[in-house]
């Protein structure tokens, strides 16, 4: 009879463990410094390009040293694992993609309604999304969402991949 509330504390206490636990990102993206790629990249959202240039995008001693910018410069990512994806940079500076939307670090959201679409680009090809994707060396990524037409979105891959990547 004492048994099982034993056995039930015990169960509850290593679930909470497991959860609670913090991530070590080295199991999930590799150790750090085992790579050193670097990407250009932007975001635009309704014509307005968000300027990662700014002090809160930086990288500091306590942010993401896996993916990240640094230097002052906003276009060029810096990935320094092997497996950590782009969505993991956008989490560290409080961004994220989801449900169709792509969510501001102020908290607003631009979601897919009407014309209005959330869409990627990979060097000059549209891709599905790149939340998982992992980055490769030179790569331009483009997260775009508007109503832009062809010729737009042609437009901003250009001064895309005219960006020189700083490594």
């Amino acid at each position: 009879m004492i048994i099982l509330p034993i056995v039930v504390v015990i169960v509850g206490a290593g679930i909470a463990a497991a959860v609670l636990a913090p991530r070590n990102p080295a199991l999930d993206f590799g150790p750090l410094g085992s790579a050193h790629l670097h990407a250009v990249f932007a975001v635009v959202l309704d014509g307005e390009a968000i300027d990662f240039s700014q002090d809160k995008y930086q990288v500091k001693t306590t942010g993401n040293s896996y993916i990240h910018v640094e230097g002052g410069d906003g276009t060029t990512l810096h990935r320094h694992s092997t497996k950590v994806p782009v969505g993991e940079f956008f989490r560290s500076v409080n961004m994220d993609i989801r449900d169709n939307c792509f969510i501001r670090d102020d908290g607003e959201q631009f979601c897919e309604q009407g014309n209005n679409q959330l869409r990627f680009y990979r060097n000059t090809t549209s891709i599905e999304s790149i939340i998982d994707y992992v980055l490769q060396d030179n790569d331009r990524l483009l997260v775009i969402y508007g109503d832009e037409t062809e010729d737009e979105i042609q437009a901003e891959i250009s001064k895309l991949m005219a960006i020189t990547i700083r490594k």
